[in-house]
């Protein structure tokens, strides 16, 4: 069992409550650079969400927690996804590469061939069919 003194568990509950207003302001900045570049108001984000002007204010002020579901369907209405790039603590953050990462990409169509070809009745009728495969 670690044993800690009374400065240890505070710089320990500071170091955590900073982590995490870290994660919360990265996050929030990113939206918000979202936003700016698509040139969306939050009043216009609040009614994609159907969410009010005040509840999207409130979110990305740090006023109301910003959940993960939130933040997907934030991303979701901007046509945006968003990946976590964890780094150790202590070690310089390196940017990320997007060629490191393969991005999403939906799945594909199945792919149709089709052969066309034309035949002739008996009685000198003729038509075109096609096989789809």
């Amino acid at each position: 069992m670690n044993t800690y003194t009374v400065n240890d568990m505070n710089d320990l509950e500071f170091r955590k409550l900073l982590a995490q207003e870290e994660l919360i302001l990265e996050v929030t900045e990113t939206i918000c650079e979202v936003l700016e570049k698509e040139k969306i108001s939050r009043k216009e984000l609040a009614d994609r969400l159907g969410k009010t002007k005040g509840f999207v204010s409130q979110l990305l002020n740090g006023g109301r927690n910003l959940t993960l579901r939130t933040v997907a369907d934030i991303l979701h209405v901007l046509g945006y996804r968003a990946y976590l790039t964890p780094f150790k603590e202590g070690k310089q953050r390196q940017e990320s590469n997007d060629k490191a990462r393969t991005p999403y990409t939906p799945p594909k169509s199945p792919v149709v061939t089709m052969e066309s070809f034309e035949f002739t009745f008996a009685d000198g009728y003729s038509a075109k069919a096609a096989i789809v495969n």
